[in-house]
């Protein structure tokens, strides 16, 4: 479990089964971009770059011009998106008086990076976005911006005034520059009747047990999946930490790792007869699986690649009915850290060898819509073509940190948010399956103990599967 840094709705997932699909229809999202690039260039300073600065600053004075340079990268739009529009969002610095224009305009270049940018080699500046007529109490200056897809774009802001028009850069503040990108992705699947979510948890506290879980189901459920996990491959199916999920009623998300975390080994074959054996132990119910699930911290693409393949062949051979597939970290997949490791396709194990794909996310301290989640929002549009059910086997909104109190406004938007992101669930007919981590982990604590939290969660689970 690793923690990771849409108007409401409502929060029905499945459609009962005496009613027909109604006609699916996409529904807006968003996606907010953090600057890649951000600085200023100077006319008084002309081979000064400014690209560590806290501050932006742009003004016409005589002698000292300064223009602000933006550069931002546009990803993670689905294929077939449409209705999509930019906007590009500054924030002044509370102290500053804004001159009465501030214009903004497209830079065709997009080579140029905030370290190295100067006066004397700045990009020229190209068709404008418009002129901005602000005061003194205007905080927030607010362009249109055009963005047809994925790429990179930039843009530059500029003052008529000689007095300068000073804003937060992203070293500033948390009012950081950003373009929201507002799209329509294509139309989602509609789920078959009697279809929907299957509804679930992890419940670790005060242990990861049988007895957690049903406790769990008490102030939260009505829950139909437990998630539970073993160090190790298990002799069977009898000795694992899901043996008596079905006494209870409940289907079964196990997670295991190789021996002694053995990747290369697993990938070679040498544990094939001890899996095989935990395979043909487990009840024909359609259980699910995986190995070394949240595999990017530990290992390459490739050895995660090799060892899931090699996996999933003996273990269907050995039991058709698991359902085996990946499980993903969302925290990884922010654009540049998954850049780091190789990119999407380097850790995609094949649609031939994958009855699902996963991932596990979570949002401290602020919680965050899904599809307002950058890291989110690139895995599941990457996965989106795959032609796999997709799953969010670990869920978590606001965790109360080590050494931190309580803070009941993010409680109260933890509950807004799960709401939330129910409708958007449902709205896109893609996720089914989706388990909150109802317990404990590195990052504090992520119980649904306040009322609106655990009103929310059992909302999403009556009308789950």
């Amino acid at each position: 479990m690793v923690a990771c840094v849409a108007a409401l709705g409502a929060t029905a997932l499945a459609t009962p089964a005496s009613a027909a699909p109604t006609a699916a229809v996409a529904t807006a999202s968003s996606i907010v971009y953090n600057a890649a690039d951000d600085s200023y260039v100077s006319a008084k300073y002309p081979t000064a770059n400014f690209g560590s600065g806290t501050v932006l600053a742009s003004s016409s004075a005589a002698g000292d011009s300064k223009t602000i340079y933006l550069k931002f990268i546009v990803h993670s739009l689905p294929a077939g998106s449409t209705n999509i529009s930019g906007s590009l969002v500054l924030n002044r610095i509370a102290s500053q008086l804004l001159p009465p224009t501030v214009s903004a305009a497209v830079v065709p270049s997009t080579t140029w990076t905030e370290k190295s940018i100067t006066y004397a080699n700045r990009p020229a500046v190209g068709a404008s976005l418009g002129v901005l007529s602000t005061t003194s109490g205007t905080g927030r200056a607010t362009w249109p911006a055009a963005v047809s897809g994925n790429s990179t774009v930039a843009f530059a802001v500029t003052s008529s005034t000689a007095a300068s028009a000073i804003y937060h850069s992203a070293e500033g503040s948390p009012e950081i520059p950003v373009l929201k990108v507002t799209y329509t992705p294509p139309a989602p699947v509609v789920p078959a009747a009697g279809s929907g979510v299957w509804i679930g948890a992890t419940c670790n506290t005060p242990s990861a047990t049988i007895a957690s879980f049903n406790a769990c189901n008490s102030t939260i459920g009505r829950l139909k999946v437990r998630r539970s996990f073993n160090t190790t491959l298990p002799t069977s199916f009898a000795a694992s930490s899901a043996r008596d999920d079905a006494r209870y009623g409940y289907k079964s998300f196990v997670s295991w790792k190789p021996p002694g975390g053995d990747v290369a080994g697993a990938a070679a074959g040498r544990y094939d007869a001890a899996v095989a054996a935990w395979a043909r132990s487990v009840p024909r119910t359609g259980v699910y699986a995986t190995s070394y699930h949240e595999p990017e911290n530990d290992m390459s693409g490739a050895q995660f690649v090799a060892m899931h393949r090699h996996l999933y062949t003996v273990v269907k051979v050995a039991n058709s009915t698991i359902q085996w597939g990946p499980v993903y970290m969302s925290y990884w997949w922010q654009p540049s850290r998954l850049a780091s490791i190789g990119g999407a396709a380097a850790w995609w194990v094949g649609s031939d060898k994958a009855d699902f794909t996963a991932i596990d996310n979570y949002s401290t301290p602020n919680p965050i819509q899904l599809n307002q989640d950058v890291q989110f929002m690139t895995w599941y549009n990457s996965m989106l073509g795959k032609g796999r059910p997709m799953l969010i086997t670990e869920y978590g909104q606001y965790s109360i940190r080590p050494g931190y109190g309580i803070d009941p406004a993010m409680q109260a938007k933890r509950a807004r948010t799960i709401a939330a992101d129910a409708a958007w669930i449902r709205s896109q007919g893609r996720i089914k399956m989706w388990l909150y981590w109802n317990g404990t982990g590195a990052q504090g604590n992520w119980t649904l103990t306040d009322a609106a939290s655990k009103q929310a969660w059992k909302n999403v689970a009556a009308a789950g599967r």
